[in-house]
């Protein structure tokens, strides 16, 4: 049965996303433009977007104004301002913004000849500007408004405010819609931290006040949970300057949640027939000029080591593939031993731009799960599903449940032929097929080497996330000439599956924190059980059963200080220990204690110790999700980012 299915939009493809392998942001939100299939609220943002650049030119005269693009929830504009912003300001830029709306003033649309344009911006020291109109004719614009078309540029204006832009934008300033300005950050012009910084307004503008409420209740959720407070707060990571920005320092209690994630990773994969192996952290550049990565990437590699006396030159391994590559190609393999399941925790370098860098969801060092499976056509279908299986099963042990499917089909500019994408696509469709999932079509939305099949999951708040990512290889194999020999004993040209699960343990783990909100399940917890005894005349007894626990296996704060008790459990939650035993001479006698779970103040008493260990060691095997995890029912209002 075909699965039911839903064709997204077409759009132009791209090919600045030249790794060929998944890329590390698996479980990753970024900051992306807004959605063009919903016109309405495009408009609405990108209208509001140009009225607060409006604004801050009225109320800062002389001020020099950046990219202003409509993104997912909102909109923003950088800014190059004689003085750093305060919160205070935003409250006057809002207010004038209000001015501008009640006033009702048309937005205008006008094309300029390319030297009116860079006279009209030059004249206003919109410096800027005039780079980018220099720069409309290479397509590399990062702006979401600005179009150069046989020698013009279009433009918009309200209220004597002029940008860059092709629209769309609503009719009149009069309708635009409650608003609200969030937040100041710094942002490189362009992204590189070569180039001069900018201030960065942020804001949200929503159809009706409730949405606009509702989402700010949303963004107070969010603040919440920010992996990087709760970093702090639960000593679990940091990102030293010294060291380095976008190496990430695991901290004993998070290594703990990596060191558990990851025993299971390779135990569910030597389950499913995967080999596990190790490859280097730098290899020659003659490997990285085969698979085009220097060529295509070499601006994102570190690198060359120059060794011996500067003879050799040799890079820090941005990505797993061709070293997996050299694994299957270390022997000749019949067809007989496909499929060939490889896969390695390994761990990659790439050079992030210092304005794109954010905790540890944005980083310059992961380890990434990347695994690859070396097949033949008639066995790649089935490969793709069982693979698919896999990472639906492998989410929902986080509380990832009820995943969007994409299936990302060819680009306009790609590599490999028409049939060997025909291949590709069909296996990936089969494999959805025989499951009767509902997906959408991603029209052109596959990387120029490979279809692909994206899994896009919902975290406790209703947040979109990038998931699991399946691929179909068509370039590497040609550029290795990864081969088997077939049943007629010649050489035929191996398929080439790329997957992730986790993508970069960095990312996914950064998320997993906001998702919990730093509550993890007991099987992840840095502290599984608090054992406090009442007084000292119970220590003995708190001793003998924080000992009993960890010879189960169970990770244990015993708590031997003085002090009040209720100061003692409240420091155990705040530690997020998921159960506190609270021990004194009565449960001494009875071999009992009494239960507090992490978030709750009922207390259980008179618990037998060994049901008590019954009851968390099935918990710790069946990885349950944690009682005080309450998913979010996404509502209408909701956005996914």
């Amino acid at each position: 049965m075909e699965p039911r299915e839903q064709r997204l939009s077409s759009r132009k493809a791209g090919t600045k996303a030249l790794f060929s392998c998944p890329r590390e942001n698996v479980m990753a939100r970024t900051e992306r433009k807004a959605d063009h299939g919903d016109e309405a609220i495009y408009a609405l943002r990108h209208s509001a977007a140009h009225v607060m650049a409006g604004a801050v030119l009225e109320l800062f005269p002389g001020a020099k104004f950046g990219f202003g693009p409509p993104v997912q929830d909102g909109f923003y504009y950088d800014f190059d301002l004689p003085r750093a912003l305060t919160p205070d300001d935003l409250g006057k830029i809002e207010e004038k913004m209000r001015e501008v709306v009640k006033a009702d003033t048309p937005f205008e649309h006008r094309d300029m000849s390319v030297p009116d344009a860079l006279k009209f911006f030059g004249e206003r020291k919109q410096d800027y500007k005039v780079e980018q109109i220099q720069k409309l004719g290479g397509a590399d614009s990062e702006d979401d408004a600005d179009s150069a078309d046989g020698g013009r540029v279009s433009t918009y204006q309200h209220n004597g405010f002029v940008d860059l832009c092709k629209g769309p934008h609503v009719e009149r300033t009069g309708k635009i819609g409650p608003f609200k300005l969030l937040s100041i950050a710094g942002a490189y012009w362009r992204g590189n931290e070569r180039n001069p910084q900018l201030q960065r307004i942020y804001g949200t503008v929503w159809p009706d006040q409730k949405q606009l409420d509702d989402y700010l209740k949303r963004l107070q959720e969010i603040e919440r949970r920010d992996h990087r407070v709760l970093g702090r707060e639960l000593e679990l990571f940091r990102i030293d300057e010294e060291l380095g920005s976008g190496l990430v320092l695991w901290l004993p209690n998070l290594s703990i949640v990596r060191e558990e994630l990851e025993a299971w990773w390779r135990k569910i994969h030597h389950e499913r027939g995967y080999t596990l192996v190790y490859t280097p952290h730098i290899a020659h550049e003659k490997i990285y000029i085969r698979s085009g990565h220097l060529e295509k990437y070499g601006d994102n590699m570190y690198g060359p080591l120059l060794l011996d006396e500067g003879t050799q030159k040799f890079w820090i391994k941005p990505m797993n593939c061709p070293g997996h590559i050299k694994v299957f190609q270390s022997k000749v393999h019949s067809y007989r031993e496909l499929p060939m399941r490889i896969g390695e925790l390994g761990t990659v370098y790439r050079y992030e731009r210092g304005g794109t860098l954010h905790g540890m969801l944005r980083v310059r060092g992961f380890t990434q799960d990347d695994s690859h499976i070396f097949c033949t056509w008639d066995q790649a279908q089935d490969e793709i599903g069982k693979v698919f299986d896999l990472a639906l099963e492998f989410l929902s042990v986080f509380g990832y449940t009820e995943p969007s499917i994409y299936l990302s089909t060819r680009p306009e500019k790609r590599l490999g032929s028409d049939e060997l994408w025909d291949k590709a696509e069909a296996a990936l469709r089969t494999a959805l097929g025989i499951r009767e999932v509902p997906y959408k079509i991603d029209e052109g939305g596959g990387v120029f080497y490979a279809p692909k099949i994206d899994i896009k999951v919902h975290d406790a708040i209703g947040r979109e996330w990038q998931g699991a990512t399946v691929q179909i290889d068509l370039n590497l194999p040609e550029r290795f000439d990864v081969t088997y020999v077939n049943d007629k004993g010649q050489r035929e040209r191996a398929v080439m599956i790329h997957r992730v699960l986790f993508g970069s343990l960095e990312r996914f783990v950064g998320g997993l924190i906001e998702h919990y909100a730093g509550n993890f399940p007991l099987w992840l917890a840095w502290e599984q059980v608090a054992v406090i005894p009442v007084r000292e005349t119970a220590l003995p007894y708190a001793r003998d059963i924080a000992a009993r626990l960890r010879a189960e296996g169970f990770r244990v704060h015993l708590d031997q200080q003085a002090g009040d008790l209720r100061n003692r459990v409240k420091e155990a939650q705040q530690r997020r220990a998921n159960y506190m035993l609270v021990v004194g001479d009565k449960e001494a006698a009875a071999g009992s204690v009494s239960v507090r779970r992490r978030g709750s103040r009922d207390e259980e008493r008179g618990v037998a110790f060994d049901a008590f260990v019954e009851r968390i060691t099935k918990e710790r095997e069946t990885k349950a999700l944690p009682a005080d995890f309450a998913p979010h029912e996404p509502s209408a209002g909701d956005a996914m980012t």
